[in-house]
């Protein structure tokens, strides 16, 4: 009795597994014919046309040379539209490029005691950005309905270019050149208020890190928050740092200076430097040359100090050893 009940149970266990393993195809092509369900749903309510509305960011163009823009209204436009489904959903989720842009070269604009203004209605406006939404689409509203713009007079000044420029070098490398940026003056047009308060325009912060040679490399020029109202004749300048390889050397060279009234001593001096290994050969000592000066007012002081008046080009000095001297003075 045992035995019949055990088989009984392996019977009844196989066919649940063969009712189990025959309800999983089912399954499956009901799922699949769910999802092709609603695909063809979504297919056909997509086809339809629906009215949405859809936040543009604008920008404007052709803005009037003599005059600048001072106030812009809104940066932003809604524009209600109607179109297919399809269309609709790509303008608003698949485009990244969510930006308009406004031609200004037609504005009737008319002076006022503070300045000049202009207004451009909503029929304008559609005419402009129909040709931008590039769908089948029906443009119903704009919101706002009119832009309105406000100019002003433009102020010119040129003024110089500052550097915001940090840097580090290779140990065995340094700079052998000036750091310049061409061009060293640009001009600045804003309205009065903003230009009187401009000396220097400086550039972009740049940051480099290990330099090993010569670079020169396009910098952007910083505006700030006022950026709206600011305009440079360029935009960026070029940055030109000369690096060579250098290695340290030194030079004795004598000290001059009021030889008739005064005696020196040491009456040479070392001046140590980095010298880029292009010129290091023909580089001595009597390309370099140091003074004193002695001046009787001051007698009381024990030391004169060292002064470098000639270097060759590219050599950094590092430091003059001794930088001071002793004197005596020579009775006469």
């Amino acid at each position: 009795m045992a035995v019949n009940s055990q088989l009984g149970q392996s019977t009844t266990q196989n066919e649940a597994g063969r009712k189990e393993h025959r309800s999983h195809p089912r399954l499956i092509v009901f799922l699949v014919c769910l999802v092709i369900s609603i695909l063809m749903w979504l297919f056909i309510e997509l086809m339809k046309d629906y009215t949405d509305e859809i936040n543009y960011n604008i920008s404007f163009v052709n803005a009037p040379k003599d005059l600048i823009l001072t106030n812009t209204g809104d940066s932003t436009l809604k524009v209600v539209m109607n179109a297919q489904g399809f269309e609709l959903l790509g303008a608003k989720y698949a485009r990244q490029d969510h930006s308009l842009t406004i031609d200004l070269s037609l504005l009737k604009i008319r002076p006022t005691d503070d300045g000049y203004t202009a207004f451009l209605p909503s029929a304008a406006i559609v005419s402009q950005l129909g040709s931008q939404i590039h769908f089948k689409t029906e443009i119903t509203t704009i919101k706002p309905d009119t832009l309105f713009f406000r100019f002003s007079e433009v102020f010119r000044k040129q003024v110089p270019v500052r550097m915001d420029v940090n840097y580090t070098l290779n140990g065995q490398f340094d700079v052998t050149d000036s750091m310049v940026c061409k061009p060293q003056f640009i001009t600045v047009s804003s309205i009065k208020s903003i230009i009187d308060t401009i000396s220097f325009v400086k550039t972009q912060k740049l940051n480099l890190n290990q330099l090993d040679s010569s670079i020169s490399t396009k910098v952007a020029l910083y505006k700030g928050k006022q950026a709206g109202l600011l305009k440079y004749s360029s935009d960026s300048v070029t940055l030109r740092i000369g690096i060579e390889q250098v290695t340290e050397a030194g030079y004795v060279v004598p000290v001059s200076g009021n030889g008739e009234l005064i005696k020196i001593f040491p009456d040479k001096v070392e001046i140590i430097c980095r010298v880029p290994l292009s010129v290091y050969p023909t580089i001595n000592a009597s390309d370099f040359a140091v003074e004193t000066n002695f001046e009787p007012s001051a007698i009381k002081e024990k030391k004169l100090q060292v002064k470098l008046v000639k270097k060759p080009n590219k050599v950094r000095v590092l430091k003059i050893n001794p930088p001071e001297v002793e004197y005596i003075i020579i009775s006469k």
